[in-house]
């Protein structure tokens, strides 16, 4: 099935530039996912040894910036046609790229809340309506080396960006978000075409007199492979809630558990990054004649190893080889899941349906942290257990998104 999406409902001619799209794409990701999302934890470290917030307030922020993406993710999956679309995109961005530049000034606990409302508003939109904007055209048997090189940008300049801190202004928390701001801006620039783009090819079809679909079609709908789609549905939001015990707890198992410093927990957050990037790369080779269907299960059993060794890790290479397996898995799924859309949804719902997919992920993350938050000193282990179960559930709900009806079209 060519992929498409709601967001650019006109193919592209095979003679455009699609690789410049894709990685047009994975620069706007770099902003959402690896500047706005991943990096501040590097940089709430360094504003809290600054006295600039408390370390309980470090947590509110992380956790007001995962409410600004839901509200963006929603937003998106509310949004119909293309105009609406990119609209949307090239505000988020603004906003985005702007709260960057805006968190080197020192505002006040009641600032930086509304800062991280607002980045992480951006990067839901950027998050949820870009990639299908990004890969729209990208004929079927390049499709998934497009999705893995537009979401492995948001691992690999996370890694850049932490990278970019430690060099340039390494205790500085002003300076580190200057730099930050300087890395969102330059990669604005291709993302922007991107957008600007979308925009020529809407006003050159409108003025062909061309209709643009905004209503979802009877037929579209019915088309719909249900039981699977709900499946998927329920991994990819089981998936947010997995990644709680790695993403929020590991400074807590590395300083507690194994006795390990801040540096040597950062550096396990650094081998989670590596391991995402390792996972885009492996699918930009992976033979296209494995089908995605089942190819997920295969990766949500290795994510459930890593879960496994990071419950039981005491020594730091086994910490370290859980951060990867568990950032390997990460973007592995999220990619993986991006990829198998075309089979189980019509074009015209493609972008609506990732933008929901988003929204139930990160959904999960907010429940199972704010559930397990209590747990964190008193119950860590039973936290880290419960990881284990939630990845064991995710390798059930992929296993039922299996069916001959999608595996077949995989392949086809």
């Amino acid at each position: 099935m060519s992929p498409s999406s709601e967001g650019s409902p006109v193919p592209f001619q095979p003679q455009e530039p699609h690789r410049l799209r894709v990685l047009a794409g994975a620069c706007g990701l770099g902003i959402g996912l690896g500047l706005i999302r991943s990096d501040f934890g590097v940089i709430g470290r360094e504003m809290v040894v600054q006295e600039w917030i408390s370390q309980a307030d470090l947590g509110e922020l992380a956790a007001l910036n995962m409410v600004g993406y839901l509200l963006g993710c929603v937003h998106q999956a509310q949004l119909k046609g293309k105009a609406q679309l990119l609209r949307s995109l090239r505000l988020a961005l603004a906003v985005g790229v702007l709260c960057l530049w805006l968190g080197a000034v020192q505002s006040g606990q009641l600032g930086e809340g509304g800062l991280r409302v607002l980045a992480g508003w951006g990067a839901g939109h950027l998050m949820s309506g870009l990639p299908g904007l990004a890969i729209a055209g990208v004929p079927a048997r390049h499709q998934r080396q497009a999705v893995a090189t537009v979401l492995g940008g948001g691992a690999l300049v996370a890694l850049l960006g932490a990278s970019a801190v430690a060099w340039l202004a390494p205790s500085s928390a002003a300076g580190a978000w200057l730099v930050l701001a300087c890395f969102a801006t330059v990669l604005s620039l291709p993302t922007l075409w991107l957008i600007d783009r979308g925009h020529r090819r809407l006003r050159a079809n409108e003025q062909s007199g061309e209709e643009q679909q905004v209503a979802i079609a009877d037929s579209g709908v019915k088309s719909i492979c249900w039981f699977p789609l709900i499946a998927l549905t329920c991994a990819f939001a089981l998936t947010g809630a997995a990644q709680v015990p790695m993403a929020l707890y590991e400074p807590i198992v590395a300083s507690n558990r194994i006795g390990l410093d801040a540096s040597m927990s950062s550096a396990s957050f650094s081998t989670m990054g590596l391991g995402g990037l390792m996972a885009s790369l492996l699918l930009l080779v992976l033979p296209r004649t494995w089908p995605t269907a089942l190819l997920l299960p295969a990766v949500a059993m290795l994510g459930g190893l890593g879960a496994w060794i990071y419950a039981l890790a005491r020594t730091p290479q086994l910490l370290l080889l859980s951060a990867f397996l568990i950032g390997w898995w990460s973007i592995m799924t999220s990619s993986l899941t991006l990829d198998r859309l075309p089979d189980l949804v019509p074009a015209e719902l493609q972008r609506r349906c990732w933008a929901t997919l988003t929204t139930l992920n990160g959904l999960g993350f907010v429940i199972f942290s704010m559930g397990t938050s209590s747990m964190a000193l008193t119950g860590l282990q039973s936290v880290l257990w419960l990881g284990v179960i939630l990845m064991a559930c995710v390798l059930m709900a992929q296993l039922l998104q299996i069916s001959r009806r999608s595996v077949s079209n995989s392949q086809s």
